[in-house]
């Protein structure tokens, strides 16, 4: 800006005086003598205040003006004068809108204008009384394409922003959702895991004395929930590996196979366990399948964690549109103990249930009861990550009732 300023004020200053300059004839017009040197200083103030004109576009423009009428008011030409006007318009027309821009400038030509016609050498017509209007309208003009062409530059990069901060945020929603998708798996896997060990050990170790054989088997139990354990969690993990040369990383989807398995290994630990089935059995999409195992397989950790001596009833019904899953139990203590623990179990349910827009409901039942209902939808549409995602309909709206117990 220094630079510039500084190249304005040499014009200006050095066409002032050579404009001046007596020996110089204009269309017959002789001026007689040359202004005194301090006289120069109209057009240097008004040429300088373009170092503000940045800030004070407005105040410097009307400084240019009053610098060009003075010089004119001494009888002097204003063609030099009016340079420092020109760049402080151009500014002026960035820094404001085109009407407030033009209804300034035109007030400053007209003053200017008037002065150079009454006092000026050349009159209203003649000199730089016609060329100043084009000239003025020409900065004008040229300020007002520079704004709307930086207006639409920032508007441009604020849609860029917004464009990439949302893609952002919707990576960031991905990573998480998957984020607590892994987590829920690692949690039913763990806690399942970890309960039928639990209770197998407690079997081994009491019958380790007096029934050796029925110990070797709890043992050969506790290997087999480990060996079955770790599988799961290596299909887990596996997911959250990059994919090696021909390396299948897909997660194993449980069927109806596996859930009769999972009671058959509960019922043989000693949580005396029952599958009943209803309706014409088919294989549902492989994310109601999946949430089918994880559900029975949570709801039956957490009786064999928090209910005494429980016996529970898995119930499946199949229905056209949608499959019903339902985990009962009795116990011989009372449902108060059911509310030990954080409640992280049934949080996970809900989760779940709610990813495929289903219904949800766990709640005491009766006295010395707790029941886990869950109805899932059947229809599904396959999603980019190769997982199942509900897509709701009129009759399955995704809504989750009060858990009315927490463990």
């Amino acid at each position: 800006m220094q630079v510039g300023t500084g190249f304005v004020v040499i014009l200006t200053v050095v066409g002032a005086w050579v404009e001046a300059h007596p020996q110089n004839h204009y269309a017959g017009l002789h001026l007689v003598s040359q202004p005194p040197l301090v006289a120069f200083m109209i057009p240097l103030a008004g040429s300088l205040a373009l170092l503000f004109v940045r800030k004070h576009s407005e105040v410097v423009f009307l400084i240019t003006v009053l610098a060009a009428i003075g010089w004119s008011i001494l009888g002097q030409l204003n063609g030099a004068t009016l340079v420092p006007i020109l760049v402080a318009g151009f500014w002026m027309a960035q820094e404001h809108n085109w009407r407030r821009a033009a209804l300034v400038g035109l007030a400053g030509t007209v003053a200017l204008w008037t002065v150079n016609g009454a006092l000026g050498p050349f009159g209203f017509i003649g000199g730089p009384g016609l060329t100043m209007w084009p000239e003025m309208v020409a900065a004008l003009a040229l300020g007002s394409v520079v704004s709307a062409r930086h207006l639409w530059r920032d508007e441009a990069q604020a849609r860029q922003r917004d464009a990439e901060r949302a893609r952002e945020e919707e990576i960031h929603l991905i990573i998480n959702q998957e984020r607590m998708r892994i987590a829920r798996e690692l949690h039913d896997i763990v806690a399942h895991t970890m309960a039928m060990i639990n209770i197998q050990a407690s079997a081994a170790q009491l019958l380790l004395d007096n029934d050796p054989s029925s110990a070797s088997a709890a043992i050969s139990e506790i290997r087999s929930a480990s060996k079955s354990g770790l599988q799961e969690l290596r299909s887990i993990l596996a997911i959250m590996r990059p994919s090696g040369h021909g390396e299948a990383h897909g997660e194993v989807v449980p069927d109806l196979s596996a859930i009769q398995r999972l009671v058959k290994d509960w019922d043989q630990a000693g949580v005396p366990t029952t599958l009943v089935l209803n309706g014409d059995i088919f294989e549902p999409p492989a994310a109601v399948s999946l949430a089918t195992y994880r559900i029975i397989q949570e709801a039956i950790t957490n009786v064999a964690r928090h209910a005494e001596k429980p016996t529970t009833i898995v119930t499946l019904t199949y229905d056209p549109t949608s499959l019903t899953v339902e985990v009962r139990n009795t116990t011989n203590s009372p449902v108060s103990v059911f509310r030990d623990g954080t409640g992280s179990g049934l949080i996970g349910i809900q989760e779940r249930v709610r990813a495929l827009s289903g219904v949800f409901r766990a709640a005491p039942v009766g006295d010395r009861g707790f029941q886990v209902k869950a109805v899932l939808p059947l229809t599904t549409e396959r999603i980019s990550d190769g997982q199942q995602r509900s897509e709701p309909s009129e009759t399955s709206q995704a809504r989750t009732n009060d858990i009315d117990g927490n463990r």
